[in-house]
């Protein structure tokens, strides 16, 4: 039973190491990707208006935010950069360029220039 006991503690605390990292994504490392499609909103959804006061930025492209978006940065102490979009499944990931919209925000907008990486 001890034995029992032991190992569901050990699992239970491997689980919650597991997860930790990703629930504090403010803290991700600046020089890696990583997944901010929460962080956008699209250029045709009316909340648009108000995603700079919101804290979100804005995505210009067909996919609006029902495909991933990643970026490099924090949005805290390092500003996001180099964002791109994930193109139709399989297809690999999409540079999107950056701009500035007056009165919006910042936007990110999709140029169908593929991953130089990829």
């Amino acid at each position: 039973m001890i034995k029992k006991t032991l190992a569901v503690a050990a699992l239970t605390a491997g689980a919650v190491i597991a997860i930790a990292p990703q629930a504090s994504a403010d803290n991700a490392d600046p020089n890696t990707f990583s997944d901010r499609t929460a962080d956008f909103v699209a250029y045709n959804d009316p909340a648009v208006l108000s995603a700079k006061d919101a804290g979100k930025q804005i995505i210009v492209s067909p996919y609006g935010t029902s495909h991933t978006i990643a970026c490099k940065g924090n949005g805290a102490d390092v500003p996001w950069y180099g964002c791109m979009q994930q193109d139709n499944p399989g297809l690999g990931w999409l540079i999107l360029d950056q701009q500035d919209l007056p009165g919006l925000g910042p936007a990110w907008v999709y140029t169908m220039k593929s991953d130089p990486n990829a």
